[in-house]
């Protein structure tokens, strides 16, 4: 609990400041009196680069998003729909897709063709570019384009996941000319609804709309609407988040430690203070927190089943998360993917667990092992299992020392977390076929169920969407009644906009989706 401590104190702190200035700063109005909609958002950790190829943290995907666009999308629904690929077939092979290209154009006025996507996808791959990305397109065999709008795409072996992973910003379409002059870093150049307009390094980065994008709104009128974005960057989190009160920022992304507790209540809501010019925003976000069992250590089940039943998990997200987050009393699958079912997992049931721990004349030394971000986490979890009669360590490790042991398999009992790389159920299955067992993949838990496997083989494999459905929740409801990990939590995305922005948009993966954001510059 040191953690939480640490952090009481600091906004006991901070809280008296809080109260002198909210009043002034909820009164403040700098609101500018342009007429142009201008989205504001801050981004503290910077932005290193603007090359999709590149993008893999949030400071970089929010800003590649507005500038690119993939042959695919995930929408706020979570479901993948049409970007720059108009429609799609597949073959009854399961390898070949075939992508039928809609009439866009990029920033600088060429007209994107089957040959840029080509050349975007083929780029990401390629060694020299050294993509971090790079793997997304591992079972990939062959990129073909046909004329101008159609392009085809071969894979090594039935693999239904492809569009899921085509979503990702990594496979963004570039314009192949910026790309060859070297200029996608520092200026972008892609087909998206914001193009670039200025830089100043450390400062402020300046988007305007693009004026050609060829989406249009329900009564044919074109996107976006905003007239251009301005991404500042203040480092300091309580800073940015007075700016977002004097009505300099259109959002507050996230809910940093530092102010916590003056925007939030203990479940989770807004202040009432808070209540009448702002808005609270949540939505599921695709991570799961668990706790991950080493099977060749052979924990018994009924024990594996008790430290599930121990845990509280509504007090646990009350009492160290101030309400955010979905306790998890289903499977590894979170909310948020329509595979997710809410009620395979174990509930609280101290009475039960107690019976169990009560059998044994002697339980089991068990340690569970953490960073210290989790310790609180962790400590949780002991003091569960202590209520019920099972006393157990608790090992704060460097993150690089948990990394290592896990891949070796040295360790029984540890905390981790799952955040999808991509919107797809086999994401999270996959951490737990046998085919993948750590050092060769992500299976730390080195889990063994031949029935799990067929399942999991069977759902790579499937181009049905009602197949692919039923196998996932079956695989998901087997790991459940194996007791084969203790899910804790499924995250969410919290985001508190003023009244005056509208139409805002996110998915599970914490997308920034502005396309059809208004901002009524006459409210206060």
């Amino acid at each position: 609990m040191l953690r939480q401590l640490y952090i009481d104190w600091k906004a006991s702190l901070i809280g008296g400041f809080f109260v002198a200035c909210s009043a002034v700063l909820l009164a403040c109005t700098n609101v500018s009196s342009s007429d142009k909609m201008v989205f504001r958002y801050n981004e503290p950790a910077g932005i290193p680069t603007l090359d999709p190829a590149f993008a893999r943290d949030k400071s970089t995907i929010w800003a590649v998003q507005q500038l690119y666009e993939g042959l695919v999308m995930l929408n706020e629904e979570n479901e993948v729909v049409p970007a720059l690929a108009e429609s799609w077939t597949i073959d009854s092979t399961g390898r070949s897709y075939t992508f039928l290209l809609r009439e866009a154009q990029f920033h600088s006025g060429r007209k994107v063709t089957a040959k840029d996507v080509c050349y975007a996808l083929k780029r990401l791959k390629d060694p020299q570019v050294a993509s971090p990305g790079s793997w997304v397109l591992e079972r990939v065999k062959r990129i073909e384009a046909h004329g101008e709008r159609v392009l085809t795409i071969t894979l090594d072996r039935p693999y239904s996941s492809l569009l899921s992973l085509l979503t990702m910003p990594y496979c963004s379409v570039v314009d192949t000319t910026q790309a060859e002059a070297g200029r996608l870093a520092t200026h972008g150049g892609g087909s998206g609804p914001f193009k670039f307009h200025r830089w100043h390094f450390g400062e402020k980065l300046i988007l305007h709309r693009n004026e050609d994008y060829w989406a249009k709104d329900s009564i044919g009128q074109t996107l976006p609407y905003l007239d251009g974005i301005s991404i500042s960057f203040l480092p300091d989190q309580q800073s940015a988040f007075l700016e977002y009160l004097s009505g300099n920022l259109e959002i507050v992304p996230n809910i940093d430690p530092s102010f916590k507790d003056d925007l939030l209540n203990l479940d989770g809501l807004l202040r009432s203070k808070y209540e009448g010019g702002h808005r609270l925003e949540r939505g599921p976000f695709l991570n799961t927190e668990y706790l991950v069992f080493n099977a060749d250590m052979k924990l018994p089940k009924d024990l594996r089943w008790a430290i599930h039943a121990a845990i509280d998990r509504e007090v646990m997200i009350k009492s160290l998360r101030s309400g955010i987050g979905i306790p998890a009393k289903g499977g590894i699958i979170p909310f948020g993917l329509k595979e997710h079912q809410s009620n395979i997992g174990v509930d609280y049931q101290r009475d039960s667990a107690m019976s169990v721990i009560s059998r044994y004349d002697t339980l089991p030394d068990l340690t569970l092992v953490t960073v210290s971000n989790y310790r609180d986490l962790c400590e949780f979890v002991q003091g569960a299992l202590s209520d019920v009669g099972w006393d157990i360590e608790i090992n704060v490790v460097p993150s690089a020392t948990l990394r290592s042991d896990k891949s070796a398999g040295n360790i029984g009992f540890f905390r981790a977390s799952w955040i999808a790389d991509y919107p797809d159920a086999e994401n999270y299955l996959m951490l737990f076929f046998s085919g993948l067992k750590a050092p060769n993949g992500p299976n730390y838990s080195r889990y063994d169920n031949p029935l799990f496997d067929s399942l999991y083989q069977a759902l790579s494999k499937s181009t049905s969407e009602m197949e692919r459905l039923s196998l996932a929740k079956k695989a998901d409801m087997l790991l459940m009644e194996d007791a084969a990990c203790v899910p804790l939590y499924y995250d969410e995305v919290l985001r508190v906009l003023p009244n005056r922005v509208s139409g805002i948009k996110t998915n599970a993966l914490n997308a920034l989706i502005l396309t059809e954001v208004q901002l009524d510059i006459n409210l206060k």
